[in-house]
């Protein structure tokens, strides 16, 4: 098997992978796929210039993201809500930058805490599966601020 395709099925294996457990089976009380409300993908966009790790929406995490990146990558589930209006507290940690040659350290981790609400309204649902909300976006705008919108793609959310 060539490299590339290699590389291709691992990365069709670790898609459906991902949307099985998006699937959920288990009805855990902490379980994003316990309520009635369809759980959705999240994806983290970053408009800074520093790499972000750990990105949580509440307790579910959303992904890591490199500078000035985001879109290409989901990770899952956020429950569905009932009620949209609530807040949400979003968590990061800005990743050590190191000069390559010394190693010193040049900024350290830093970890961020914001709390913040999704669109009052929820997201968009429509009959089209291509135009109904699938997606939290986690849009980190700046080193201290993070909101949060809906999109029918990841990608999608790149644009928010």
């Amino acid at each position: 098997m060539k490299p590339s395709s290699f590389r291709l099925t691992s990365l069709s294996v670790c898609a459906l992978v991902t949307l099985s457990a998006c699937a959920g089976s288990a009805r855990l009380p902490d379980d994003p796929f316990s309520s009635r409300a369809t759980a959705m993908a999240m994806v983290p966009i970053n408009h800074t210039g520093r790499y972000a790790t750990s990105i949580f929406i509440d307790k579910h995490w959303a992904g890591d993201v490199d500078e000035h990146a985001g879109g290409g990558a989901a990770a899952c589930c956020y429950p569905g809500l009932a009620d949209w209006s609530r807040p949400a507290t979003v968590t990061w940690t800005w990743g050590q930058e190191s000069d390559p040659e010394t190693r010193v350290v040049l900024k350290p981790r830093e970890q961020r805490t914001v709390v913040t609400h999704f669109p009052a309204d929820g997201p968009h649902s429509d009959p089209d599966p291509n135009k109904d909300d699938a997606y939290v976006c986690v849009i980190l705008r700046d080193l201290n601020t993070a909101d949060l919108a809906f999109s029918p793609s990841a990608s999608g959310c790149a644009d928010r």
